[in-house]
């Protein structure tokens, strides 16, 4: 009986002490080309007293993205007592805005530069102090790189790396220090094939200010790499590189102003290179994810046509404005622009050479691959609150890829990749007193896209228009595609919501002759009866 109070008592002090959390995603289908894919992950956290313990299994039978695994995927064990935490196994940590240190878990898209190892950290109100050391194992799927697949990685680098990071703070300012080392195994593409030993530094510092009427943040990064000389048994200098980023945010009675900058050169590649991490090493890092000069897209078809961020060579900035209306509505704006620090072209040794002194702000030469952006919406409550609405318009323009240009005394001709789109999205949502709500979205986006093609002679203009890549029903070539994305979806909060959406394009893709394989269907697509060229439903 003794024995029976005591392990009653011991459970209920141990179980007592013990929280624990958990959550399951769970995602299965099929592509239109017949890809079946069935992935779950289920994640748990255990607290202890002052240990903090976190679990992540996988089965994946095969991913969406990624290699297929069944099993523990991610472990992590913290101690926290008072100003030192302590982590062991699988760490994300960001350093500053990630110009140095970023690591992140995308599931989405099958981006993990987690590293493994240990973290040690000690903050106070005045000081803080960082130290992490272990092993990054970074997979992608990459053209550059034998036995290439959309969806499974086929290159891998490893990195083992250590790191410091320290801030004092007085009063409303704060200061940072920061370095970073990691011993990178390079694989390239030789024959045979061949392993690159590889040493990158980096060294930042950062400052920042705030008090109720402004906020300040700026970093500075340099960085170097350093190859293994076999023959001299040491490293030898490769490639250095810098990068500097500014936020200013100044906040008024009625509206507030953010301006962010960006001047990016951690390895200033040729335009035949630029996206080339395989035969090109010592630029940016997996580990590095440094913020961007534009505005992620808060819509379906604005996010589509995204600019993706050159981090090895990137220049540009974003002016954003939010303010008030009335009490009942608000506006939001931003302008964003980028290019690269120089612009390219072909010289008589048919090379890409660069040409010019790098820029501190973007250029409009097609031949620096510009970027530029507007955003505009009002937002706000109707009917004492139960009833949001949203309309925006967004205006983008982006030059891609720089295909080619020559250039001499008397001539200019140049190919790129170029694409521009105007969108404009509409949101509805009504909210019922017992919990119910209603949402709609309808967005309509006019796009364009393809090659644009520039020729001069003498002084005169012989072509300067785009080469699209769209087609109509009929397989004539025409200059835009329209597309259109609905939702409607019903929830009951906080249990459930269900939707319908509706994806819909007025081009279709041309056969040129050949046959077309018939794409795969779901049942509410064929209930519906949709072109299935046409339309996702």
């Amino acid at each position: 009986m003794k024995f029976l109070i005591v392990s009653i008592s011991l459970f209920s002090f141990i179980f007592g002490q013990v929280s624990f959390t958990g959550n399951v995603v769970s995602s299965m289908g099929e592509s239109r080309n017949g890809y079946y894919y069935n992935e779950s992950l289920i994640n748990t956290q255990i607290q202890f007293g002052r240990f903090y313990n976190w679990l992540q299994f996988e089965f994946s039978d095969p991913p969406e993205l990624g290699r297929e695994y069944n099993g523990l995927r991610k472990l992590r064990l913290e101690y926290l007592n008072g100003p030192l935490q302590i982590k062991l196994g699988d760490m994300y940590e960001i350093w500053g805005r990630g110009l140095i240190l970023n690591s992140l878990d995308d599931q989405s898209i099958d981006r993990d530069s987690g590293i493994r190892g240990i973290g040690i950290v000690y903050e106070t109100d005045a000081f803080n102090i960082h130290f992490l050391s272990g092993q990054s194992d970074y997979s992608m799927s990459t053209i550059y790189s034998p036995g290439y697949n959309s969806r499974t990685p086929n290159y891998t680098t490893t990195h083992n790396l250590y790191g410091v990071h320290t801030e004092w703070q007085l009063d409303s300012h704060l200061a940072g220090l920061t370095f970073l080392q990691s011993k990178e195994a390079h694989p390239v593409n030789t024959f045979p094939e061949d392993t690159l030993d590889i040493k990158n530094r980096l060294l930042g510092a950062h400052y920042i200010y705030n008090n109720s009427l402004i906020d300040v943040y700026v970093e500075y990064v340099k960085n170097w790499s350093t190859l293994l000389n076999e023959e001299h048994d040491g490293f030898t200098n490769y490639l250095d590189g810098r990068a500097l980023y500014g936020n200013v945010n100044l906040y008024f009675s009625l509206f507030s102003l953010n301006l962010e900058y960006i001047n990016y050169r951690f390895g200033t590649l040729d335009p035949l290179n630029r996206w080339n991490n395989v035969d090109n090493y010592g630029i940016i890092q997996h580990f590095q994810n440094p913020p961007i000069s534009g505005v992620i897209g808060s819509t379906t078809l604005i996010n589509r046509t995204s600019h993706q961020t050159d981090f090895n060579n990137e220049v540009g900035y974003k002016l954003e404005i939010l303010g008030s209306i009335s009490d009942d509505f608000e506006y939001y704006g931003f302008i964003s622009r980028s290019s690269r620090s120089n612009t390219w072209f072909i010289n008589n040794e048919f090379e890409w050479e660069k040409e010019g002194q790098p820029v501190i702000l973007p250029q409009t030469d097609p031949a620096a691959n510009p970027y530029k952006a507007y955003y505009g919406e009002i937002s706000g409550y109707l009917f004492d609150y139960t009833l949001h609405t949203q309309i925006g318009y967004s205006y983008s323009e982006d030059m891609i890829d720089l295909a080619y240009y020559s250039k001499t005394d008397t001539s200019k001709n140049m190919n790129y990749t170029y694409q521009s789109a105007k969108t404009i999205p509409l949101h509805t949502s009504f909210t019922f007193s017992n919990g119910w709500s209603i949402e709609a979205k309808i967005e309509t986006q006019w796009l364009k896209k393809g090659i644009w093609r520039f020729e001069e002679l003498n002084g005169n203009i012989i072509a300067d228009s785009l080469i699209s890549e769209f087609f109509d029903v009929n397989e004539n070539p025409i200059g835009f595609q329209q597309n259109t994305f609905m939702s409607i979806s019903v929830g009951k909060s906080p249990n459930w919501t269900m939707a319908f959406t509706l994806d819909k394009i007025s081009t279709t893709e041309p056969s040129f002759g050949l046959d077309q394989k018939e794409d795969s269907s779901n049942s509410l697509e064929s209930l519906l009866g949709l072109n299935m060229d046409q339309n996702w439903a």
